[in-house]
């Protein structure tokens, strides 16, 4: 459709008009007074679809601001924006922006020439590590201020924080919503308009801007996408019955209760209304516009247990697919599901094609944790520890292939003990008096047991991500979790966890600094050694590749991996784990070894002497909580 087209749904509309106004405002803010022109019927007979043609409008070259004036029998006018907005001003209420130039609407210019320079490619989906990035969290408040409140936007992002993460190694951005809500502070799960980047953050051209400098460095872009529900969005009063359900209990998920609306309101997928399935093509559209407009490189599904349509997440996923590639031929692309049920099976092909591409493993998340704090507890008749240990390292509970399972630490779900920031929840279990204290590192380090605690943690959050970068499946971590952040608003409360953003000036921190160059190695290694981005994976060293006792519940956490390449144990471009996730230490601890006196290169360690190979085995210290990484 061309752009000089605005077309909107509205039902049972008498008559529907467009307030138009040149920007900058001059003079008295009176909507009133603008000229309205009147829109017309899509189509002869159609009684929901309306639409103007702005060349006809004979408006000057320039930007202008609109909304639509609704008329129905017996109600008072309602002024409402177009849903469909890509770009937006909020001053007097949100309307939408269109730019008019040679008497047809035109969008902002801009050269995305040189977005991929020679030498430089985007990562395929079995190479990437993700890096979760809550663009409202881009920016702390100054030094002087003990609260953090501060709001990223586009530019924050591009120019302060992109060359630290560069640096850091993560290869994939994933951006939690960009798209225009109400939110400002926090994650923003309530998308007001899904065409439109929020006036926040920025403009069109400051997100094109951080999407074409995270592609020249090599860095995809995946973008967090709402589409159980909206908030506030002007399709609520346009035309609810055709985009909306009445009730949540009409579309019940599996379990047969409603569906969770999180304080919005529920799109329909299930049935169609007035003849179509309006829902399921607004966001068709959506994701087309994200492809082509802003070279996005895939999409993560939000409360994907919410939609739990898959026919309709399917054919999203093939529609992007079908997209991009004909809009960027070659260039990866992975379509990313939140799936609270926890179902490996909505990334196989059941037939017609997988629903999702990957989604995320919150077992991941839970049992690392657990195999950190000695949690991991069974019982007579349950799966053993060394099982779920094996299971966890090697994604094979129900995952076919690599790049379909992201298996993280932490996410932006910070609210629950159990899913809080690592340092929070292994400091509340180490050192419980500090959660009555306030969470900065000054008053941390009067405490005794905290002192003591802070060593254990690091090594803790530092166990964890060599288990997760090393383990079968695509690596993703909240921002910030490298060097070990916390929440400095009170950490009890989920509400201002949700608007607590990243203290950055915490990874110049000593214990913080050391933590993120140790990790930053990992990282490294996961971009670069090839038997990490395959699925191939063996236990070794020990009977099964556990200790003896690692099946009691209170029994020594220490296991032996390796990452093969489909090579017999003892070749060369191998990754080989020793994890030791419990509290004993270990000067020496031996191993069978099949490398030899193979050189061995050691990554995010602490300085210890490499393996020293005595026949068939070797020797080597383990400390507390500590999972050493090596690589022939």
């Amino acid at each position: 459709m061309s752009l000089d087209i605005l077309r909107i749904p509205v039902v049972g509309a008498s008559a529907v008009s467009m307030r138009v106004s040149p920007l900058p405002r001059t003079g008295d803010f009176r909507p009133d007074s603008w000229p309205a022109p009147p829109l017309a019927r899509a189509a002869p007979g159609s009684s929901e679809w309306w639409q103007i043609d702005l060349a006809k409008l004979n408006l000057a070259d320039g930007v202008y601001e609109y909304d639509f004036r609704i008329d129905r029998a017996g109600q008072a006018p309602v002024f409402v924006a177009d849903p469909y907005a890509e770009e937006l001003t909020r001053f007097g209420g949100y309307r939408g922006v269109l730019r008019m130039a040679g008497g047809h609407r035109r969008r902002l210019p801009f050269d995305w020439q040189g977005e991929i320079p020679a030498g430089v490619q985007l990562p395929n989906n079995n190479e990437i590590v993700v890096y979760e990035l809550p663009m409202r969290w881009v920016d702390s408040s100054p030094d002087a201020v003990d609260r953090q409140v501060g709001l990223g936007t586009f530019d924050k992002a591009l120019f302060e924080r992109l060359p630290y993460l560069a640096d850091l190694g993560v290869n994939a951005i994933e951006l939690l919503p960009v798209q225009d809500s109400p939110d400002t502070l926090n994650w923003g799960y309530g998308t007001r308009f899904f065409f439109a980047p929020d006036v926040d953050m920025g403009d069109p051209v400051d997100l094109k801007l951080f999407v074409k400098a995270c592609h020249t460095r090599g860095i995809r872009v995946i973008l967090d996408v709402v589409m159980n529900h909206s908030r506030g969005c002007p399709l609520e009063a346009l035309a609810p019955e055709m985009f909306y359900l009445t009730e949540a209990r009409d579309e019940p998920g599996p379990d047969g209760a409603p569906r969770n609306a999180w304080g919005g309101a529920l799109f329909r997928y299930r049935q169609p209304a007035r003849g179509d399935f309006h829902a399921r093509n607004l966001h068709y559209g959506m994701a087309e516009f994200w492809i082509r407009e802003y070279r996005v490189d895939g999409f993560r599904i939000d409360e994907f247990k919410g939609i739990d349509n898959w026919d309709f997440v399917r054919e999203f996923r093939q529609r992007a697919w079908q997209v991009q590639q004909a809009a960027f031929p070659g260039r990866p692309f992975i379509v990313i599901a939140e799936d609270s049920w926890r179902r490996p099976q909505i990334t196989h092909d059941l037939g017609g094609g997988q629903t999702v591409d990957a989604a995320w493993d919150f077992d991941f998340r839970d049992e690392v944790r657990r195999l950190a704090t000695n949690r991991v507890v069974t019982a007579y008749g349950e799966t053993a520890r060394s099982e779920r240990a094996r299971a966890l390292i090697s994604g094979r509970k129900g995952w076919e292939d690599l790049a379909q399972r992201v298996a993280y630490v932490t996410s932006h779900d910070v609210e629950q003990f159990t899913e809080q920031r690592l340092y929070g929840m292994f400091m509340d279990l180490l050192a419980p008096s500090w959660q009555s204290r306030p969470a900065s590192d000054l008053d941390l380090a009067a405490l005794d047991e905290a002192v003591a605690a802070m060593r254990t943690v690091f090594a803790q959050i530092h166990a964890s991500f060599a288990l997760m970068l090393t383990a079968v499946g695509i690596p993703m971590f909240l921002a910030g979790e490298e060097f070990a952040d916390l929440h400095d608003l009170p950490h009890h409360d989920w509400r201002l966890k949700m608007s607590d953003p990243v203290d950055w000036q915490r990874a110049a921190v000593p214990g913080h600094a050391e933590l993120r160059g140790r990790i930053r190695e990992l990282v490294w290694l996961r971009r670069r050694h090839g038997a990490l981005q395959r699925n191939e994976v063996e236990f070794f060293g020990l009977p099964g590749g556990f200790h003896p006792a690692f099946d009691e519940n209170d029994g020594p956490r220490v296991f032996a991996y390796c990452r093969s390449a489909g090579q017999r144990l003892g070749s060369a471009g191998q990754v080989i784990v020793v994890a030791n996730c419990g509290p004993q230490d270990y000067p020496s601890f031996l191993l069978e070894w099949p490398w030899g006196a193979m050189p061995i290169t050691e990554s995010g360690g602490i300085g210890q002497a490499a393996p020293a190979a005595a026949g068939a085995q070797t020797n080597l210290a383990l400390r507390p909580f500590q999972v050493r990484v090596l690589s022939t």
